[in-house]
């Protein structure tokens, strides 16, 4: 490797992108700057939040409650999905309302605290909006700039220097922004990251926004915030403004050629604009008067006796950004009190100094410790000064399976991991934080049906909008309808759904603990039950284990024995596609033949045959085989009238919707299921010994073994099974079908 050509290149590249990226400017470089964007460079902390978000777009996410608005700022498309946040839209959609509300408001004038069970990715949303912070600060429509002090060596002073290059400033204009490292006796960074429009008197600032403002040359609804128009400068930049303006005779020009316009990156690890404040910190801002070091012995003479401060403190580290405080509430509230005051005027007085200040302030806390602070004398008074997010437990198990399928994956469990593990984790940690519905407040038409629901069935309707087998289609229909309204049914409880129950966390352990046992060579569900089963006997240790049990609801034990029975079904299913038999989708277009066949029957029609092409009489065998299995009736003129009557109801109940014979005939539907499964019951335990006997390598004829072979091939390809992973589910398959 030619090191030297690489340096080489290393070093155009830089100097070329810190030239594109306008990382230093001179004042009237930034002002041009500014006038060319002012929606850009004049936004707050809260409208910058908001730029982030709209940076990043949206899009449609399709649940049975209905279609819900993701930002993908949350996808983290920057760090290609790594840690990103999973579901919580809705959480989402609340946060940016917020925002939209601070942004119009001018100012962000209340604290956004977010509150849920543990584990319910609070933080983890917090810590999406700072990575995404982090990298728009580095994108063309996210600069943010700040300025410093800049006073050359006294060789150099008189003398014209760090000439704009660009033209756009006037010919005669001196600025020393430019100024080699070698010829600046001292540089004084402005100490709370001021905005470069401070710079600008008051009155004349607000002129400046107001020319900006005319006409339709800022966006519809943006406004500039009261911090940009009536903020100032910090304590030490104030000094030296109008120290410098009494020495140059009120010329502002050679005030501001000492201005260096820089721009600022932020950063959570360099607590620049991104602070965290854990539970055992003190927040605060301080002042303290520094030390002359070579540096500031270097300053003017006119400015040497002008007392120089540096400010320190969380609330100046994350000046023009956001301060987040997790688990706030663990903390006594005499520490927050100062927030009511700096939330309500965007200020602060340290030592005798007013810093004005322009963030974002966000917070965790659990619900216990919420319900507490609600109890105190303090709440009212800060409730006013509050924005509360209720962040729950996702309640669909399709999406808090992708918790763990982005957690827990083969490199980090250290082995293979079997088709379905993550999944019945995440039905199992749904099935714990289900409550039962109160009938009472549905509508008559389904109140049975939604008291009669159980866990599963619930789940089931939150993941997949599917009802409950043997509902009529109409109830069926109405329950769908009704799933956005049972998701905020207990919304206004203390015990809401979603507040209590297993925790990502919790059952990310379980799968881990399943990993690193040697019984097994995949991360395999059988294992997952065990380690489940051990959890449950921890009920000292796990709030919901010790909720009293409401029906089938909280019932620990008969939730896990249905999240087993799920897991049977699915290896069932799959075992008999890998068989070639038939599968619930097979008896659907069973059923959507017959209906073909039974309507040109009674019309007196003919049918297109599938394979020939040709128009032939309708398959009376066939209706006729069908009909034996679920009908049992000696009419079957009128069967046959009946059953597509029913079908035309359906379509005129539910225009525009495909229909599911599984949904308009439940009934059949499972008289065909249960009458073909027990036909080929047999065939199905044979197959499962011939396998098994494969995988033991016992196999003898070799029918059998290229039977077994076809099997294990099926399940390996369509499913993401491997050699090791089949027998362990097969032979738990095995067990239930004998039980």
């Amino acid at each position: 490797m030619d090191t030297t050509g690489f340096l080489a290149g290393l070093n155009r590249d830089w100097q070329e992108r810190f030239v594109a990226e306008k990382r230093v400017l001179s004042f009237g470089q930034y002002l041009k700057l500014f006038e060319d964007a002012p929606e850009q460079l004049g936004r707050s902390s809260a409208q910058y939040l908001k730029g982030v978000l709209d940076f990043h777009g949206t899009r449609a996410v399709s649940t049975p409650g209905g279609e819900l608005l993701r930002y993908s700022l949350f996808d983290i498309p920057f760090e290609e999905g790594r840690e990103r946040l999973i579901g919580q839209e809705d959480v989402q959609g609340q946060f940016y309302r917020i925002l939209s509300n601070f942004a119009q408001e001018g100012r962000a004038s209340r604290l956004v605290l977010l509150h849920g069970p543990n584990g319910s990715a609070k933080t983890s949303f917090i810590q999406c909006l700072a990575r995404a912070m982090v990298d728009y600060s580095g994108a063309k429509d996210g600069a943010v700039y700040a300025f410093n002090w800049v006073f050359p060596k006294s060789s150099y002073l008189g003398k014209r220097v760090g000439f704009d290059a660009g033209g756009d400033l006037p010919p005669d204009q001196e600025t020393y922004a430019f100024l080699e490292e070698s010829n600046i006796a001292a540089r004084v960074p402005a100490e709370l990251r001021d905005h470069p429009l401070f710079l600008i008197p008051k009155a004349d600032r607000r002129g400046f926004l107001d020319k900006l403002s005319e006409g339709d040359r800022l966006p519809d609804g943006f406004r500039f915030s009261d911090h940009l128009a009536l903020g100032d400068l910090g304590p030490v930049s104030r000094r030296i403004f109008e120290t410098l303006l009494a020495s140059y005779g009120g010329n502002l020009a050679r005030v501001l050629a000492h201005v260096q316009v820089e721009r600022v990156y932020f950063s959570r690890r360099y607590r620049r604009g991104l602070v965290t404040v854990e539970p055992q910190m003190h927040v605060d801002a301080a002042i303290r008067q520094v030390t002359m070091d070579e540096s500031y012995g270097n300053l003017p003479a006119v400015l040497r006796h002008v007392p120089m401060f540096e400010l320190s403190g969380d609330l100046v580290d994350a000046h023009r950004g956001m301060l987040e405080f997790s688990d706030m509430l663990k903390r006594p509230m005499d520490t927050f009190k100062y927030l009511l005051g700096t939330c309500e005027s965007g200020s602060i007085s340290v030592t005798g100094a007013i810093l004005y200040l322009d963030l974002i302030f966000v917070g965790t806390t659990n619900d216990k410790y919420l319900a507490a602070f609600t109890k105190t004398p303090d709440f009212p008074s800060f409730k006013g000064r509050m924005e509360l997010v209720r962040v729950p437990y996702i309640r669909s198990y399709t999406v808090e399976k992708g918790i763990y399928d982005m957690q827990v994956t083969d490199a980090v469990a250290g082995k293979h991991i079997a088709p379905h593990s993550t999944a019945l984790v995440a039905l199992w940690a749904i099935l714990t934080r289900l409550r039962r519905c109160d009938p009472a407040v549905y509508p008559e038409p389904i109140r049975a049906a939604v008291e009669a629901l159980t866990p599963i069935q619930k789940a089931d309707l939150y993941a997949h909008g599917t009802p409950p087998a043997g509902v009529k289609p109409d109830v069926a229909r109405e329950l769908c309808q009704s799933v956005d309204f049972m998701l905020a049914e207990s919304r206004g409880a203390a015990d809401y759904e979603g507040s209590v129950g297993a925790s990502p966390r919790e059952a990310k352990g379980a799968l881990l603990s399943a990993a690193h046992t040697d019984r097994y060579e995949c991360l395999h569900p059988v294992q997952v039950f065990d380690e489940l089963e051990a959890l449950l006997e921890q009920r000292s240790l796990y709030e919901f284990l010790q909720m009293a049990p409401a029906g089938d609801y909280h019932n620990q034990a008969e939730l896990l024995e249905a999240v087993r029975e799920r897991y049977a079904q699915w290896v069932d299913t799959e075992l008999k596609r890998a068989m070639g038999l038939v599968t619930d989708a097979d008896f659907e277009r069973l059923l959507q033949k017959y209906a073909i066949h039974a309507s040109a029957f009674l019309k007196k029609e003919r049918v297109m045959d599938p394979v020939t092409r040709q128009l032939v009489p309708p398959d009376e065998d066939f209706m006729k085989e069908l009909e034996d299995r679920f009908q049992g009736a000696d009419d079957r003129d009128r069967a046959r009238q009946d059953f597509l009557g029913r079908v035309a109801s359906h379509s005129l109940d539910n225009p525009g919707i495909e229909r599911e014979f599984r949904l308009i005939f439940p009934d059949l539907f499972d008289k065909l299921k249960s009458a073909y499964y027990e036909e080929n019951k047999k065939e199905i335990a044979h197959s499962i010994r011939q396998v098994l006997d494969q995988l033991d390598g016992t196999a003898q004829e070799a029918a059998a073994k290229s039977e077994a072979a076809a099997v294990i091939l099926g399940l390996k390809e369509e499913f993401g099974y491997c050699d090791h992973c089949i027998g362990p589910a097969l032979t738990f398959l095995s067990k239930r079908l004998v039980d």
